[in-house]
């Protein structure tokens, strides 16, 4: 596939020149524009941005609106797979606004879409529910079923993140079917780890496990090396869960690379959390902190609240476990109001059960008790 890629650039920068020799500036446009798609699809985003730019300029010199709309669709998407999601929203935002204008149904789809799984990724559900399911009935509107199932693959992974398993489990089922009924092995690979990933949040690991080795497998066969990376962060959470640490740690570290690799610094931060909770486990604390603080001030970087809460709330349990209870409990306090401020109702019962257990170490049984029977 990358070499597909390498020849595609080749083959647009020789018609760019061409068209530069007859001065052509809407052929010109459009190879632009063509090479910062393709520079997107191989994760070169520094080389995309300045394509694309030059571009949409070049298109609003030449008024072609929606080869403009287009491009400003193209960086806004460069800025939210880059994780910078206060930048994205408003390039999105534009781009929809645009489409509309020039009547541009499945554009302005498509930056719905976006704009809702932004929103799902700032663990802001609520708001990334309704706008997900106007750019599925949008996609449906204008006959379009890939994107169609890509919303349903986000509603998916919102129930996924709220707990709700058993609605997202027939979602994700439902999206994976109707990836494979358009041909889109990428879209149903998305869909099986997805649905791994369910398994695990379940606790079911020796369900999970085969299914996050068919989706890395499915992604490799197609040359996607993100999702590939995303399986194998699962599957050393998984292999971490079991207890099999000497396993997890390569497998983890291997995923970081990948993802710092591709300038994915929200998967790098997720692999550095998941390092420091099996330094944790393993109770090698001093080794745990530095690691978990890194992963933390990631997810503050990025605008990762789910992720930076979780850092904390791994943070307070080292500290309790050290029996440094006063350092503790800010530090799962913080982590709570964090978890409720997402509507993470489970991070939230975590840490209220692990101040109850402060409080039974310090003999406070009546707290406590209060505390413990809160969090069931």
């Amino acid at each position: 596939m990358q070499s597909r890629y390498a020849e595609a650039v080749v083959k647009l920068g020789e018609a760019k020149s061409a068209f530069q020799r007859i001065r052509v500036s809407l052929g010109m446009a459009q190879c632009m524009q063509n090479l910062g798609d393709v520079l997107l699809m191989q994760s070169r985003y520094a080389d995309a941005v300045p394509m694309l730019k030059e571009a949409k300029l070049t298109f609003e010199v030449v008024n072609e609106p929606l080869g403009a709309a287009q491009c400003t669709h193209s960086l806004g998407d460069v800025l939210r797979m880059q994780s910078r999601y206060a930048e994205a929203v408003p390039m999105l935002e534009e781009a929809k606004l645009a489409f509309e204008t020039i009547d541009e149904p499945l554009g302005a789809a498509q930056c719905t879409q976006k704009l809702g799984d932004v929103l799902r990724t700032q663990s802001r559900y609520a708001e990334a529910v309704p706008m997900l399911e106007e750019a599925k009935l949008a996609f449906q509107g204008v006959g379009v079923p890939l994107g169609a199932a890509q919303c349903m693959l986000s509603l998916g992974e919102v129930l996924h993140m709220q707990s709700r398993y058993s609605e997202a489990g027939p979602m994700l089922e439902e999206a994976k079917l109707a990836f494979q009924a358009v041909g889109a092995p990428l879209g149903a690979a998305q869909c099986t780890l997805s649905l791994g990933d369910v398994l695990f949040m379940q606790s079911r690991y020796a369900e999970a496990f085969p299914i996050l080795r068919e989706a890395k497998l499915a992604f490799e066969a197609i040359g996607a090396p993100l999702g590939a990376a995303q399986c194998a962060r699962s599957l050393g959470d998984v292999l971490r869960m079991q207890s099999r640490y000497a396993e997890a740690v390569p497998i983890l570290q291997e995923a970081k690379s990948a993802f710092e690799a591709m300038n994915e610094p929200l998967g790098a931060a997720q692999c550095t959390h998941s390092l420091g909770n099996v330094l944790r486990m393993q109770s090698r604390f001093a080794e745990a902190v530095p690691m978990l603080l890194e992963a933390k001030l990631a997810f503050e970087a990025i605008g990762g609240p789910l992720g930076a809460a979780q850092c904390t709330q791994s943070l307070g349990d080292v500290l309790r476990m050290q029996s440094r209870f006063a350092q503790a409990v800010p530090m799962l306090e913080e982590a709570k109001l964090a978890f409720e401020a997402i509507d993470e109702p489970l991070g939230a019962a975590q840490c209220t059960l692990s101040l109850g257990r402060i409080l039974l170490k310090q003999e406070r049984w009546k707290e406590a008790i209060f505390l413990l029977e809160k969090a069931e």
